[in-house]
């Protein structure tokens, strides 16, 4: 993630920025979070994903190692995109924001990125775990994989996914888009339908996170 004063890339489970000292807001998702729409609990995909996203140190070590550093690399890039495209496109809305608006979004795009990566990892190891070993990933291919899921095919690939998976990504959504408000209230002033084309982003930041996953599944034995 990145701080929110400096914008310098910090690690995940970082309460403090190691460059400029500021405090890192950083919430743990709750297993008995609830989706604001559906008022329901979330089952075993939404508990196994929680287990993952709040997991530090070395827990977090192994399930980063379980995946392949292609894996990173495609989601820093789809997330620096997706941010730069849309600030490019909300420049006049944000024009008045303080920097540290603009840094705040830019790590919010790479944290739904990454928890929809997460959601991938957490249905999979329902299924099967441990997860099958990879084989080499030629990135360039990798890459055009994803972007014929993820983009060429987007509306059909997103009909494919379980009603329990939206539920759960959904109530994600609703969790970072929380953390977002309490980091930076001035957002909550922006017209609300900036707030309605941001929502929309990062639901997508989530599902392309998890295609990168599937993606990913093809090269494991």
């Amino acid at each position: 993630m990145f701080c929110p004063n400096c914008g310098k890339k910090i690690s995940e489970d970082s309460k403090f920025c190691q460059f400029c000292g500021t405090k890192v807001f950083l919430p743990e998702v709750s297993k008995g979070a609830k989706n604001e729409s559906a008022s329901q609990q979330m089952n075993s995909i939404w508990d196994k994903f929680v287990d993952i996203y709040n997991s530090k140190g070395e827990e977090r070590k192994k399930y980063e190692e379980t995946s392949s550093n292609e894996v990173w690399e495609l989601i820093n890039r789809i997330s620096i995109n997706t941010f730069e495209s849309f600030i490019e496109e909300h420049k006049d809305a944000l024009n008045n924001q303080p920097y540290k608006v603009i840094e705040v979004l830019k790590s919010t795009f790479q944290l739904s990125a990454t928890g929809g990566y997460w959601f991938w990892m957490a249905e999979a190891m329902l299924k099967t775990n441990p997860l099958g070993r990879l084989r080499p990933i030629d990135f360039e291919n990798f890459i055009e994989e994803w972007k014929k899921v993820a983009i060429d095919n987007y509306a059909e690939t997103s009909k494919k996914l379980s009603e329990e998976l939206m539920i759960s990504m959904g109530n994600f959504h609703n969790f970072r888009m929380k953390a977002l408000f309490e980091s930076s209230s001035t957002i909550k002033e922006l017209p609300n339908e900036f707030i309605k084309k941001l929502k929309s982003s990062l639901i997508i930041q989530i599902v392309w996170g998890y295609i990168v996953g599937l993606s990913e599944s093809k090269y494991r034995k």
